[in-house]
């Protein structure tokens, strides 16, 4: 049985499902700004473009342009404290820029689909594309795997030293799925006593040398104390009447255009969703809190 170390690195080369979730968030952005590239060569080419437009634009360019433009760079690439943010949130260390330019015209096919077929569809794949880009950055990533110490790695291949690092002790369970078949990977969601779950794909010849890591971790007892919340109940209960809040100006923005019939070509059905997403956010977020508190709660009564 090996003992040393073991590394491995999981990218949009591996699967098809890790492809299609890294480059899916891009591809949609990228078509985004395809179309709006086209629309202002279209104008400019139609002779579309007065005089007073090109000096509004003039204005947005020099007055909040250059300085604005450069600062947002540079939170974008560094982030405040030096850190690539853009590259926490999405898989960027494997892209190619022949993926990106595929993904950018499927993207933009893609939309005006969407925008033919159904508003509400093309709504529903933006909202997609957002928890993809969140799924995608947990996807292509490195691994290493200590099964002596039962620790393991888990961060982007090109920042791998700043990796989250997990003692294995600290599981409470897993959950498993396949990268759909046929697949060489498997992906791991790992339940932790501190922290949230954490997804770890792992490579099929490596599933055996974890699964026993894994093992022991569970029989060993935590090294970690639990997570606790970190706000209070007025701060839950205030967090809870928000995301409320924004669930009933949803479903009654929702309720309105039913009864009148307005749709306004569908453009109405992207601030529903939006409400219903910081509903979903706001009211996830003080229920994970309160189960938090709820379980120290109940370990305290021990």
């Amino acid at each position: 049985m090996a003992t040393d170390p073991v590394r491995w690195t999981c990218g949009p080369h591996n699967s098809w499902l890790v492809r299609f979730v890294t480059y899916a968030p891009h591809g949609l952005l990228g078509g985004v700004a395809l179309w709006l590239a086209v629309g202002v060569a279209a104008l400019a080419a139609n002779g579309a473009v007065s005089g007073s437009t090109v000096a509004l634009l003039l204005i947005v360019v020099l007055v909040g342009g250059p300085m604005s433009l450069l600062y947002a760079w540079w939170i974008a690439s560094y982030g405040a404290n030096g850190s690539r943010w853009v590259g926490k949130l999405v898989g960027t260390d494997q892209l190619t820029g022949r993926g990106l330019a595929v993904a950018t015209v499927l993207g933009a096919f893609a939309i005006a689909g969407g925008i033919t077929i159904s508003p509400r569809l093309l709504a529903a794949a933006l909202v997609v594309a957002v928890l993809l880009s969140v799924f995608g950055s947990s996807l292509a990533v490195a691994v290493e795997l200590d099964p002596v110490a039962g620790r393991l790695r888990v961060g982007p291949e090109s920042r791998f030293a700043g990796a989250t690092a997990v003692d294995l002790a600290d599981a409470t369970g897993a959950w498993h799925f396949s990268l759909g078949p046929p697949s060489a990977w498997r992906v791991t969601v790992l339940r932790r006593i501190a922290g949230p779950p954490l997804i770890v794909p792992i490579p099929k010849r490596r599933v055996a040398a974890f699964d026993r890591a894994l093992e022991r971790g569970l029989a060993a007892a935590p090294a970690s104390e639990p997570a606790t919340a970190s706000t209070t109940r007025p701060m839950r209960i205030a967090l809870a009447a928000i995301g409320l809040g924004f669930l009933g100006l949803a479903v009654g923005f929702g309720a309105l255009v039913v009864q009148t019939g307005q749709t306004a070509g569908g453009r109405v059905f992207y601030p529903i969703v939006l409400l219903a997403t910081f509903a979903a956010i706001a009211l996830g977020y003080a229920g994970y809190e309160s189960w938090l508190a709820r379980r120290a709660a109940s370990t305290s009564d021990r």
